[in-house]
């Protein structure tokens, strides 16, 4: 992701809830998210990072968060999650959503290798802001980009708030 060049405009939200959906476009069901800062006049795209190590996954009390072995994505077996939202509040990036109609959390699969998500936004903003890369480039790597952008909110927040008070 590079998260420096999205300009809001919500395709990836819109087509990944239309996927999911199975023909719905409702922002709310997206298994991606894009953050709007508006006092920073930024745009965050908030993506499941795959973890190498999930944290997701370790708390999950009825093991309902695996790796798949094909897309070496971290998915969720809604047949086995009780819907404790454990996940939820493990994930570093906000990432996993809470399917109310369901009673069970969801979260991005990767379109089973294919991402709706990345072609939309490969399509709309060449050569795109989300970007699909398998599993060997540094999980690390990825998470450090993305924390950049929210320090960056962070430091541009707190400078405007104190030139504000003073």
């Amino acid at each position: 992701m590079d998260a420096d060049q999205c300009d809001g405009c919500r395709l990836c939200e819109m087509m990944c809830s239309l996927v999911k959906t199975g023909g719905t476009i409702s922002p709310v069901k997206a298994r991606v998210r894009v953050v709007k800062i508006e006092t920073l006049g930024i745009d965050v795209p908030m993506i499941c990072y795959h973890c190498e190590d999930p944290p997701c996954k370790a708390v999950c009390p009825t093991a309902a968060i695996y790796r798949s072995g094909e897309t070496d994505a971290v998915l969720v077996e809604e047949s086995r999650c009780i819907g404790c939202r454990e996940c939820m509040v493990a994930c570093p990036f906000g990432a996993i959503l809470f399917d109310e109609s369901k009673g069970v959390v969801a979260k991005c699969d990767l379109c089973d290798g294919n991402p709706a998500c990345v072609k939309i936004c490969e399509q709309a903003h060449p050569p795109g802001v989300i970007h699909y890369i398998r599993s060997d480039m540094s999980e690390k790597d990825k998470r450090r980009r993305a924390m950049y952008k929210l320090q960056e909110a962070a430091i541009k927040s707190r400078t405007a708030s104190k030139s504000s008070a003073s």
